[in-house]
């Protein structure tokens, strides 16, 4: 996938000097970008609870020119109500720190996710529908589905070729819907 033409030069930068020491490598050192390849769904890591870890998550994926795989993954657990407050704090101190990393996105990592991957109008519900199905499943087979693994494999999926994971057939958007919805009604 093509990445929109960023100010990649300041945030490379930013994200040399996170967590640099005398004694410790450069963040970007970093061996493992693929969390996939390294956790499995019941051993993820916790999310960035601050400015830092961030930072230090965000870099393997900017050192393969990817961020915007981070943010999407953020946006899916944060669609699904899975993305720590401390987080999404976190992500607003990076905008924040980074004016310029989002600034044709008005500062806004979400706004940035939705326009650059063009995501349709009913990304959410799609979100939402394979989250209930997929992680009720993994309830029923005795494991938990991490919010960030799920979030993974969902954009995995998204981005595979001929990905069908928001295409709609016949009343299967309306059926989406109403299991969203009862879902988030039974979850009160």
């Amino acid at each position: 996938m093509k990445l929109p033409q960023l100010h990649y030069d300041v945030f490379f930068v930013a994200v040399m000097c996170v967590g640099c020491s005398q004694s410790e490598p450069p963040v970007t050192t970093a061996t493992v970008s693929n969390m996939n390849d390294q956790y499995t769904a019941s051993e993820m890591p916790p999310f960035p609870t601050d400015y830092d870890g961030v930072m230090k998550v965000l870099a393997p994926y900017y050192h393969e020119q990817r961020p915007l795989d981070f943010f999407f993954e953020m946006y899916i657990a944060n669609v699904i109500e899975q993305l720590p407050n401390e987080t999404l704090t976190a992500l607003d101190d990076f905008s924040a720190k980074h004016p310029t990393y989002f600034e044709n996105h008005d500062g806004d990592w979400r706004q940035f996710v939705r326009k650059e991957l063009h995501l349709s109008e009913t990304i959410e519900v799609a979100i939402w529908d394979l989250w209930i199905r997929n992680s009720a499943k993994a309830k029923d087979d005795g494991r938990q589905y991490h919010p960030w693994y799920y979030a993974q494999n969902f954009a995995d999926n998204f981005f595979a070729e001929g990905s069908r994971v928001d295409a709609w057939d016949g009343k299967a958007l309306e059926e989406a819907r109403e299991r969203v919805r009862l879902y988030r009604e039974n979850a009160r």
